[in-house]
């Protein structure tokens, strides 16, 4: 009878390490263009060359480890939960596609080329998964700038801080895809107001 109990004791054992270890593997998460969004090409195409270099980030969400705010002032990260790619690169890597899918420009490159008319940059001031109270929200603001060279004067720019209510997906999956519609709808608006002030003037 002991020996039944003891082995009852072991088998139980190893069934909740099991579950333990499943429970504990990280997870990330992407960045990207949602599945769901049909991107539209620009009606012409603006003669310049461009370069999307990296973005910069704010110090406190400049990691992979995903921040989640639970009051006004106070600032978590998860353990479990990570980004798949640095927001500096993910984020310009998602803007560089979308400004590819509308082709925009006469040439764009990612990072560094040879003589660009302009630089696309963007500084991030918050991504963050905000749960306060019963709200459960992604929130992402972000800076927009499209600089001239060589003299790097600013050209365009455009700023946003948006946050979307995860009432109908509070999933982890859930707050990375509102975080990639906020980033694809604000990209937009600003790829517009960027069309409209350089269609206005000429390649020099």
């Amino acid at each position: 009878m002991k020996k039944r109990f003891l082995l009852l004791i072991y088998v139980l054992l190893l069934l909740f390490m099991g579950c333990s270890k499943e429970a504990l593997i990280r997870k990330y998460y992407l960045v990207e263009i949602p599945s769901e969004v049909i991107i539209t090409a620009a009606d012409s195409t603006l003669q310049y060359k461009v370069d999307i270099r990296d973005f910069n980030v704010s110090k406190a969400f400049n990691q992979t480890r995903i921040a989640v705010r639970t009051e006004s002032n106070e600032v978590n990260y998860y353990f479990y939960h990570h980004w798949a790619v640095r927001p500096s690169v993910a984020i310009a890597d998602m803007v560089y596609n979308i400004v590819e899918a509308k082709n925009i420009f006469y040439r764009c490159s990612r990072d560094y080329s040879y003589d660009p008319d302009f630089i696309l940059e963007g500084y991030v001031q918050t991504i963050e998964h905000v749960m306060q109270e019963k709200k459960v929200s992604a929130r992402l603001a972000l800076i927009f700038r499209l600089i001239k060279t060589p003299n790097q004067v600013p050209v365009v720019k455009y700023e946003f801080d948006r946050t979307i209510d995860l009432k109908d997906d509070r999933t982890m999956n859930g707050f990375a895809h509102a975080i990639s519609i906020i980033l694809q709808e604000e990209t937009e608006i600003f790829l517009n107001k960027l069309s409209a002030e350089l269609g206005q003037s000429k390649p020099e």
